[in-house]
Order: structure tokens, then C-alpha cells, then sequence
């Protein structure tokens, strides 16, 4: 409509000013701009109409729908979302779905309608249909949900396929699975490869996961002689430690049992410690030891340096974020010994994340296997994250082969700028449609090779799109853009902030890229907005402290003033933090309150202090914000300084200091 509107008032004038020409000297405009003024009138008013029949299916009045459908022409290069509407307004065949999708391989639209066929292919039990959605879906780099793959293991089970370990390894899980798997689980069970004890083990996943609706369907499921009592989780919840005094005769009720000594664990590990000793006899030996790795596990969250002493007597961890938690306490306790043994221990996917090559190559460096460990840093340090930076920096000397680096050409840009699912995302996004614009453009990147990339990330920079400019040029494996990954708009009321507060500006940078990746609407759920993500609590309290209106903080959503106070508030935590850049990440992310807690008793190295913070989600924020920042100082210029260096050494936590609450605003 601001297009059509424009277009108008452009005529508008250019009429006006020939009818006030004198008629000796007439003004005539050429016929290519004429012609352009109303193309570009024309186009505002489709979009326009497309607009309007999407608001009316979106709301159910399909009549209204139909009105402006009409008025969309074929070629339009939306059009494809008018003939997907015009399909789920009515009940079309199987038929003119398929041939949809044979018309619109470009689009996710086709990918969707595909879904639905599988699914009503799968329900249907026709195997021979399904299998054909099924592999046209995966040929398209299509990710089948939950649903769908528990339909193809049935598929192949039905042909006679040995899907016994995939179904077993499905049914292991925490979380719900979709009702198209119970068939499988069924199937399963009557041919004896999923045994009680598989069922067993996923009641005491669930439990771990605090997942009672899942722990009473499975125990729903197991014989009288193993299921536990129908109140054992309510009691166990409402006195845990009463509940381990009473008679466990069941599998099941030994699992409600260790989960009330989980909870008494969470809150108190020592009081856990002293209940379990003196009842674990009534469990058998490898239960009793689960028992003390949890101990072990919730006093190490709690950086309880008795800890490692639980952990002894449970022998090997049984669970992975049991041995998760080991290793952590092992580092905060300097035992490298016991950190690479924990590591070792761990499942092959866990043991090869960069994580744990890392911190295997530190404690072989720790014991003095200097060769081994530089072999593992070498390797490490080729790749660009938060550890081969680490890595790196621990070599003895810098190697010589780096990323490549790679600009985009006018060819390249030319090349994306004809990209049909490209195209459709940016008017997408430019008609507010912003969820199928992310669709369209995700389902155009499949496929592209790392320059193709590249230009994708650039057009979506030259659009002002810079979280999907970021996540794309994110996503290169051999040739990079440094400059596209680590884009900095707004640079210059970012850096005046930053240097008026006294802070890095590319330790100010590397937050804004993980709190928003600059997108200045950005709002999470839990109400924090902007570019740096700011809670109305913490607003409120930052434009007080500033001396601004009371209403002042209603603005924060505006980028100047979202950075005004996202800086103030980010120096008011460094200074009081110890001027300590990791903490005062922490605690931008958690509350410094939380960043206080996660002291230690002596003086830790800042990146074993990251490696054990608690939450998974603030560990991983800090993590990537001090890796951005390294790469901003490398975009900016001026002293470099390592990643080690920028985590520094956390001090002892003030013993005799009270602890706050924990917080996110002061």
C-alpha cells in the first residue's frame, strides 16, 4: 500500500506540473518512465491484494479470500501461496496436491503438502504411497519429524526390514513421541526387542527429566510385578525422604525411590548423601551406585567440591550428563587425571565434540603428553569456534594454513538476485510475512556451496535482513566472509556507547550479534527487547539511574536508546564483577547474582569457569559472545589480545559476602 501510494502521489505531481506548463512549452515525459511509474503502482496494488487475501485466509473468510485471490495474476511471483491457500480452503484429491508439488519443487509450500501425503499415506497403512513421499522428501533435503520416521520404520518393518536397534534407540527418550510410533513399540515388543528392561530404563529417563506424565504412561505399561505404586511419584515428591524409609519391592518403585533422592539431591546433596547411606542396602549394586552419581551430579551443578568423592563411590558414571558433570567438577578441581579418564568414558558423540577434544588435549598437556595433545590442538584449532581459538592458542607455535577467505562478486550477487525462493523470501518479508519468508529462504539455501552462500548472505545484508544475512554466511565450510558473519550495524552509536561507558566495543558487538543478531524488534518470550535484549524491569530501573523521564524506558525498543542502556547496564555489571568480562557476560545473561554464586573457593581459570556454569543456555552465551568478540577486534583493528586472555582468571568468591538473590536487574 506505502508503494501504491507513492507511485500515486509521483503522478500526481508530474500531472500537476503539466497543467500548470503554458501550452507553448509543453512537458512530455518519456514513455519508459510513464511506463515505469505505473508498473511500479501496478505491483503496489497486487501486493496489496496479496496482502489482503492472506490477512482473509488467515482468519477464515474464504469468501473474501477468493475475492482477492482472483485478482493476483499467474505469473505473479507469490503466486504459488494463492494456489496453496486456494488447496487448503477446500478438500482436494491426492492428485491435485501431488501435481502442486511436482509444479513447486522451489518452494517449502511443496515440501509441506508432500508431509501431508506422507501422513495420510502412513495412517492409511499404504506403505507402497508413503515410501514414495517418503524418499522424495529426503532426495529434497527435506527433515521428516518424529512422526514420519516412526511411519517408515513401521514401512520397513511390514516389508521385513530389521529395524529392531532404530526402534529401540527411538523409544529411549525423555520426551514424547508421536502416537504413529505406538504401533511400532508394539511390534516391537511382541517379537522381545523391546524388553521390560528397555522400558525400565526409559521410566528412569523420564524421571531424570522431571517428565512425570511420560514416567506414569510407561509405567502404565509394566507388569504388576515390575510397576511401581499409582501415588509412589506424588509421595516421593511431597516427603522424598519419608519415601525412601518405605518398602521398595518393585523395579519401578526402586526408580520412584531414586527419584525422590534426586530431589532431595538438587536442594541439598550432603543431606542426600547421609539418607542414602543409610538406606541404600535395600537397592541392588548398580542402583546404589546410580544413587551416588546423582549426588555426585547435583552437587557438582552446585560446584560442591565433595563432589569427586560421591563420584568415587558410584565407580563409572551410568548416564551421560552424569559424566557430563564429573568432568566439570574434575576441572574446577584441577584433577586432569580424572578429566581425561571422565572423558574417555564418555559415548564416541560426545567424546568428538570440540568440547571434549579440547579439554582431552588439556589434561594429556596437564599429565605432560605434550605430543598428543598438541596432535589434538593442531587439528582443533582449524576450525572456527569458541575451542579452536583455544586450541590454537595453546599450540607452540602459530600454524600457517588459515580459512579461506572469499568476497562476493557482482556475478555471484547477480546470480543470487535471480534465485527464485530467494526472491519470494524478500518479498515475503517485505509484505510482513515474515514466517514464510524465513521458510522460503532456508528452503533456497539446500544445496548452495559455500560462494553461493556468500552472495545469499550479502543480498540479505543489502536488504537490511542481518540476522539471516549472519546465519547464512554462518553456515560456509571452506571459504568465508568474516565481514558477513560478523556484521556491525549501527556501528556508530555502538562504539560512541561503548567508549562512553568505558567498554570494548567488540566485546559490546559480539553481544548485540547473540542477543539479536541486530534485528532491533527482536522481543523474546520472556519479554526482553531489542538489540540487546532488554527485560521493562531493567529498562525501568536503567532510565531511573540515568536521571530520564519516567516514561523514558517505554522507548527501549528504539536502537539509540536500547544501546544507551543495554551498554550503561553491561558496564554497571563489569564494575560489579570484578571488571571481569566472563562474568559480566554470566550475569548479562543470567543475573549477576548467579555470576557471583559460580565463584569458586580459590581462583579458577576463566574458561573452566564457563565450562561449569550450571546453565546450559548462559554456558553456551558466553561461550559464543567472547568468540565474537575476538572476531570484531580482528574486524576493528586495534590491540589484539587472545581469547585466554580476554577470560582472564576469576577470583575467589568473598566468603564472608552474602549472596544475593538471583536477579536479572539490580
Amino acid at each position: 500500500m506505502e508503494q501504491a501510494l507513492q507511485a500515486a502521489s509521483t503522478i500526481n505531481l508530474l500531472e500537476c506540473a503539466l497543467l500548470q506548463t503554458r501550452p507553448l512549452f509543453r512537458v512530455r515525459l518519456p514513455i519508459t518512465l510513464l511506463f515505469l511509474l505505473f508498473s511500479l503502482s501496478a505491483q503496489a496494488s497486487v501486493n496489496s491484494d496479496f496482502r489482503a487475501a492472506r490477512e482473509a485466509y488467515q482468519k477464515g473468510k474464504y469468501e473474501q479470500f477468493a475475492k482477492f485471490a482472483r485478482k493476483i495474476p499467474e505469473d505473479h511471483l507469490l503466486a504459488p501461496y494463492i494456489r496453496f491457500w486456494h488447496l487448503k480452503t477446500g478438500a482436494p484429491g491426492n492428485g491435485a496436491l501431488q501435481q502442486f508439488i511436482d509444479e513447486n519443487p522451489d518452494t517449502p509450500l511443496s515440501d509441506r503438502l508432500r508431509g501431508d501425503l506422507a501422513r495420510q499415506y502412513g495412517r492409511a497403512e499404504n506403505w507402497g504411497d508413503f515410501r514414495a513421499q517418503y524418499q522424495a522428501m529426503l532426495l529434497a533435503r527435506s527433515r521428516p519429524d518424529q512422526e514420519l520416521q516412526c511411519f517408515d520404520l513401521r514401512r520397513r518393518l511390514a516389508e521385513g526390514g530389521k529395524v529392531e536397534a532404530e526402534g529401540v534407540a527411538l523409544w529411549r527418550t525423555a520426551r514424547d513421541l508421536p502416537s504413529s510410533c505406538d504401533p511400532l513399540f508394539t511390534a516391537l515388543a511382541e517379537r522381545g526387542a523391546l524388553t521390560p528392561d528397555d522400558r525400565l530404563a526409559r521410566l528412569r529417563l523420564a524421571l531424570d527429566a522431571n517428565n512425570l506424565r511420560l514416567a506414569r504412561e510407561v509405567n502404565a505399561r509394566l507388569s504388576p510385578e515390575l510397576a511401581m505404586e499409582e501415588d509412589a511419584l506424588t509421595r516421593a515428591r511431597r516427603d522424598p525422604e519419608r519415601f525412601l524409609e518405605s518398602a521398595v519391592n518393585t523395579a519401578g518403585q526402586r526408580e520412584a525411590a531414586l527419584y525422590a533422592l534426586t530431589q532431595i539431591a538438587k536442594d541439598a546433596p550432603e543431606a542426600a548423601a547421609r539418607v542414602w547411606e543409610a538406606q541404600q542396602g535395600k537397592f541392588p549394586d548398580t542402583e546404589q551406585r546410580y544413587g551416588w552419581s546423582q549426588i555426585g551430579m547435583h552437587a557438582s551443578r552446585r560446584h560442591d567440591l565433595r563432589a569427586p568423592t560421591w563420584f568415587a563411590r558410584a565407580g563409572t558414571p551410568q548416564s551421560e550428563a552424569q559424566l557430563l558433570w564429573k568432568t566439570r567438577i574434575s576441572l574446577r578441581a584441577s584433577k586432569w587425571l580424572d578429566v581425561y579418564s571422565s572423558i574417555e568414558a564418555m559415548p564416541e558423540s560426545l567424546r568428538n565434540e570440540p568440547v571434549w577434544r579440547y579439554w582431552k588435549a588439556r589434561a594429556l598437556k596437564a599429565l605432560n603428553a605434550n605430543y598428543p595433545a598438541n596432535v589434538l590442538f593442531a587439528k582443533l584449532s582449524q576450525e572456527i569456534n569458541y575451542y579452536g581459538l583455544l586450541a590454537e592458542e595453546e599450540l607452540p607455535t602459530r600454524l600457517e594454513e588459515r580459512p579461506v577467505e572469499y568476497k562476493v562478486t557482482p556475478d555471484d550477487l547477480k546470480n543470487a538476485e535471480a534465485n527464485m525462493g530467494l526472491k519470494r523470501s524478500l518479498l515475503l518479508r517485505q509484505l510482513g510475512d515474515s514466517g514464510n519468508a524465513v521458510s522460503e529462504w532456508d528452503w533456497a539455501l539446500r544445496g548452495m556451496n559455500d560462494r553461493q552462500l556468500l552472495a545469499a548472505a550479502e543480498l540479505a545484508r543489502l536488504d537490511g535482513w542481518y540476522d539471516r544475512a549472519i546465519i547464512t554466511a554462518d553456515k560456509t565450510r571452506g571459504e568465508h566472509d568474516f565481514d558477513l558473519r560478523y556484521l556491525a550495524p549501527y556501528r556508530d552509536l555502538a562504539t560512541a556507547y561503548a567508549h562512553n561507558n568505558g567498554l570494548d566495543e567488540a566485546w559490546v558487538f559480539g553481544l548485540m550479534r547473540q542477543e539479536s543478531r541486530f534485528v532491533d524488534y527482536a522481543r523474546s518470550g520472556v519479554g526482553a527487547s531489542g538489540l540487546m535484549q532488554i527485560m521493562p524491569a531493567t529498562a525501568k530501573w536503567i532510565a531511573n539511574q540515568l536521571g530520564l523521564g519516567r516514561k523514558a524506558h517505554a522507548g527501549v525498543s528504539n536502537p539509540e536508546t536500547n544501546i544507551r542502556f543495554g551498554t550503561y547496564y553491561l558496564k554497571h555489571i563489569y564494575d560489579s564483577l570484578e571488571q571481569s568480562p566472563v562474568m559480566a557476560t554470566a550475569g548479562y545473561n543470567a543475573g549477576p547474582g548467579r555470576a557471583r554464586r559460580w565463584q569458586g573457593e580459590v581462583p579458577l581459570e576463566g574458561a573452566i569457569y564457563v565450562e561449569s556454569i550450571p546453565f546450559s543456555e548462559t554456558r553456551e552465551y558466553v561461550k559464543k559472545v567472547l568468540t565474537n568478540a575476538m572476531f570484531y577486534r580482528n574486524r576493528f583493528g586495534g590491540e589484539a589480545r587472545t581469547l585466554k586472555d580476554r577470560l582472564g582468571t576469576i577470583p575467589a568468591r568473598n566468603l564472608n559476602q552474602a549472596l544475593p538473590e538471583d536477579e536479572t536487574a539490580p
